[in-house]
């Protein structure tokens, strides 16, 4: 990898890390994460999408330069994308043309998009749980390679990283009601 893109990737992670220690807010870490990771990777969009708690969807999360009609085409069903079950399995998933790849859930969309190569990864909580997809969209067919895997899989696992954290303060903040409700009524009885 040449250093400049070295540089680019590890300013990047370093944004993103602080991003994700200065918000309990999953969505606003994910657009930035989306964001950044277009940027630093030079491709058309990116996409986040996390799965449903009945894991029968993946529900949209944050993007980047994607078009509203684009983003409302329909529901991303695990049953139907084939390569949203690869990646979900914690397959990195490498689709070279949207377009005429049958594993694509939206290939006709994809094409009015613009939209031609795909590399997708899991976001794996804690390394083992995979809780959603990843997701890089280039406007031309090209190849990825290892360093810029390797790079979505960080983004990836700081975007779970937010999740995480996001879930565990409601969780205490839930936990923290509950017991000055208790201890309100302890007191007032």
């Amino acid at each position: 990898m040449q250093h400049e893109q070295s540089m680019s990737y590890f300013r990047t992670l370093y944004e993103v890390v602080k991003a994700v220690n200065s918000s309990l807010d999953p969505k606003t870490v994910l657009s930035q994460v989306a964001d950044k990771a277009r940027w630093a990777m030079g491709v058309k969009a990116c996409s986040i999408r996390l799965l449903s708690e009945d894991r029968k969807y993946l529900l949209a999360g944050a993007s980047a330069g994607l078009s509203q009609a684009y983003l409302r085409k329909g529901k991303v069903e695990v049953a139907k994308s084939v390569l949203d079950q690869e990646v979900l399995q914690g397959q990195n998933v490498y689709v070279c043309n949207a377009c005429t790849d049958t594993r694509f859930q939206y290939s006709k969309e994809a094409q009015a998009e613009g939209i031609a190569s795909v590399m997708a990864v899991p976001l794996h909580l804690q390394g083992r749980e995979v809780i959603g997809v990843l997701r890089v969209y280039s406007s031309t067919e090209r190849d990825f390679t290892s360093d810029e895997v390797e790079f979505l899989n960080a983004m990836a696992d700081l975007c779970a990283l937010a999740i995480h954290n996001s879930l565990a303060y409601d969780k205490v903040r839930y936990e923290h009601e509950l017991l000055n409700r208790y201890t309100y009524q302890l007191f007032e009885d």
